[in-house]
């Protein structure tokens, strides 16, 4: 439980001080580059989601076996299997 109180405490601390840098330290200019570093991070995990996506393909539902399958099977029926 301590442990558990403890990464709270850590965790925000961490984000008052981030939030009082970036509001009171930070000029106007550095504020903007953190902006377009944001959305450049945005851009390249959608852009990379969608080569993920497309590589993984759509799912087809299958028509049944090719004629070739069809015949194949068709002669080991003919033969006994």
């Amino acid at each position: 439980m301590k442990k558990l109180l403890r990464g709270v405490v850590v965790i925000a601390t961490a984000a008052g001080v981030g939030y009082v840098v970036y509001k009171e330290v930070l000029t106007d200019e550095a504020k903007q580059n953190i902006k377009k570093m944001m959305e450049t991070v945005k851009t390249s995990y959608e852009r990379i989601n969608e080569v993920i996506n497309s590589v993984r393909g759509d799912v087809m539902p299958d028509d049944g076996p090719l004629p070739n399958v069809q015949t194949t099977m068709q002669q080991w029926k003919d033969l006994g299997y």
